[in-house]
């Protein structure tokens, strides 16, 4: 079993057998909730440092992630590539914007230009948050190493279907559904509303 999904486990942070509904507003039966691994210090610590270890030998001098999640992963990768590479490596994150791009704020573009860049994030169902933090670097005059997420669920994404450069620590692979065509909509499953957008769907559904 992949060392990340053992550690995902541990925390209970991965669902089975019901009907969630994702950021995205796509439908599934399996959720990844990254919400119950950071309140672990100890296991969240340990994700960074498997981004640390696969990127000690590339030179990165700063690491990116998309709040809210991806700041807690940067803070971790670039504690334990600090201490790997025996140098100062920064971390700082994007924030979302009132069009819903990512965009630095607080001056942190300053801590990515000319810099070699790792962007990390938890959780990739569509690829979006990474696509908006990829061009926040990149405007940023940031030069990209690579983007690297802790859980990849779509089997169809990768660097051609993304154009970006495009890793993973893991795959768990999650069937998703629009809701329209969505079989757990079909077959009556009550949705979720405890964990993810099920009750934001609900309320939009019922207006």
């Amino acid at each position: 079993m992949n060392e990340v999904i053992e550690i995902l486990k541990k925390v209970g942070a991965i669902l089975t057998n019901s009907h969630f509904v994702g950021t995205s507003g796509l439908h599934f039966d399996t959720y990844i909730n990254k919400d119950f691994l950071y309140p672990h210090t100890k296991e969240t610590s340990e994700i960074g440092k498997l981004f640390a270890e696969k990127y000690k030998n590339e030179n990165i001098e700063t690491v990116v992630g998309p709040a809210l999640g991806g700041i807690i992963l940067s803070q971790w990768t670039a504690h334990h590539l600090s201490e790997i590479c025996n140098r100062e490596i920064l971390a700082v994150y994007t924030e979302k914007s009132s069009d819903g791009g990512q965009v630095f704020t607080r001056g942190y573009e300053n801590y990515v230009k000319n810099k070699r860049v790792l962007i990390v994030e938890d959780i990739t169902t569509t690829g979006g948050s990474l696509i908006k933090t990829f061009k926040a670097v990149k405007e940023a005059g940031g030069n990209i190493i690579d983007t690297c997420v802790m859980v990849n669920k779509n089997k169809d994404l990768n660097f051609r279907t993304l154009d970006l450069p495009f890793s993973f620590l893991c795959n768990l692979y999650v069937d998703t559904y629009e809701a329209r065509v969505c079989p757990l909509c079909k077959d009556n499953i009550s949705i979720n509303t405890k964990v993810g957008h099920g009750k934001k769907f609900l309320e939009s559904k019922n207006k």
